[in-house]
């Protein structure tokens, strides 16, 4: 229990506050709403600049909340379980790009959500784990996929109530991303780390063995 609580408070930090500050935000949204107009993102337009950052805490309901809460939860333990390394570098990088792409291309409207950065967390986690051949990363992507039920199709324009632009740009950024730290994390699973534990343990019984012998 003691080492669940410490990797917690250690390891899970920032995955906490990132699912705070979406809740926090959401309750801050119904007590004040023109917080939105104040910290969402309109592309293009120099005032709502900041939205680049702070529009991943913002949602129109608790349905939108709750659409994005599960699957962002899912991509940030996983992204820090996994690539403990490089795993600040590739939220800052997905966070910060995802937003700025939004701001630059996406169609002139209000853009609030944190869907865009599930897209990019979900596809690096994907494409990072076909790289390296590494199964586990794959079952937790294609789990996302299962919370987040039409994820390919959210990429594609759709309703003016989406913003499909986030999605797509997200997706594309995790991609990259994916292919950048391409040799950072967690290795592929041809050679399997409980494979190297073992040969590590036949390593010492054998100095033990010939320690006994002297």
């Amino acid at each position: 229990m003691f080492k669940y609580q410490q990797m917690f408070k250690t390891k899970f930090k920032i995955p906490i506050l990132y699912l705070l500050l979406m809740v926090f935000g959401y309750v801050f949204q119904i007590l004040y709403p023109p917080l939105v107009n104040q910290l969402a993102l309109y592309p293009r337009h120099i005032h709502y600049a900041l939205g680049i950052i702070t529009t991943v805490f913002l949602h129109a309901n608790i349905e939108h909340l709750s659409a994005n809460f599960l699957p962002l939860a899912a991509c940030l333990f996983g992204l820090f379980y996994f690539y403990e390394g490089i795993s600040k570098r590739v939220l800052f990088l997905s966070h910060l790009l995802t937003g700025l792409l939004i701001w630059v291309f996406a169609r002139p409207s209000f853009h609030i959500g944190a869907s865009g950065l599930v897209y990019a967390l979900v596809f690096f986690i994907l494409i990072s784990g076909i790289i390296r051949n590494n199964k586990r990363l794959m079952v937790i992507a294609f789990i996302i996929l299962v919370f987040q039920s039409g994820l390919i199709w959210g990429i594609v324009p759709q309703n003016n109530q989406v913003s499909w632009e986030s999605h797509l740009l997200g997706a594309m950024v995790g991609v990259v991303l994916s292919f950048i730290f391409r040799n950072k994390g967690p290795k592929d699973e041809t050679h399997p780390q409980w494979q190297d534990e073992e040969d590590d343990n036949n390593n010492d019984v054998y100095i033990e063995v010939l320690g006994n012998n002297k």
